[in-house]
């Protein structure tokens, strides 16, 4: 499709319809970055050190920062784009606010199916866990995770 296609710089990088002032320019909708998602996103649950933090990740080539701020500026966050593996970067969108404010409110707009609708089920459900702190208990000056809350989510999240 593209062979003998002539490109420069400008155009790899700043196609017009990625220029906001330009009259050629298309704004993402929730279907568009649904379909990034589905490709080249990741839904996370961490189980590590900081259990309990729900991620979305996206990837691309790095020919395609300028998407990748506008999908970023689309989830209303200041998250920066990282360099991944040679020529990828990468959205990471966490934090209980950015996920109850934007993205899940996102997927109640925007449904998204497949196998990334299994994992988003699986989030929805750990959520309903943690809502009001219920997930936590207080063990001397800090909060910890009561540990059957904390195996609940494990089995819901890997089965």
């Amino acid at each position: 499709m593209n062979t003998g296609r002539k490109f420069s710089i400008e155009d790899l990088y700043n196609p017009d319809h990625t220029k906001e002032n330009n009259i050629n320019y298309i704004p993402l909708d929730g279907h568009y970055v649904n379909g990034f998602i589905a490709g080249d996103g990741s839904l996370i649950l961490q189980l590590g050190k900081t259990f309990g933090i729900m991620h979305l990740s996206i990837s691309q080539h790095i020919n395609n920062r300028l998407l990748m701020e506008s999908i970023a500026k689309y989830f209303k966050s200041s998250s920066k784009i990282y360099l991944g593996r040679p020529k990828d970067i990468q959205i990471i969108l966490n934090g209980v606010q950015l996920w109850e404010n934007v993205v899940f409110k996102h997927f109640e707009k925007y449904p998204i199916y497949g196998t990334k609708k299994l994992r988003l089920n699986k989030l929805l459900l750990i959520r309903e866990l943690k809502r009001d702190n219920k997930h936590l208990m207080q063990v001397g000056k800090f909060r910890q995770w009561k540990p059957d809350i904390k195996l609940r989510i494990k089995e819901i999240w890997n089965n």
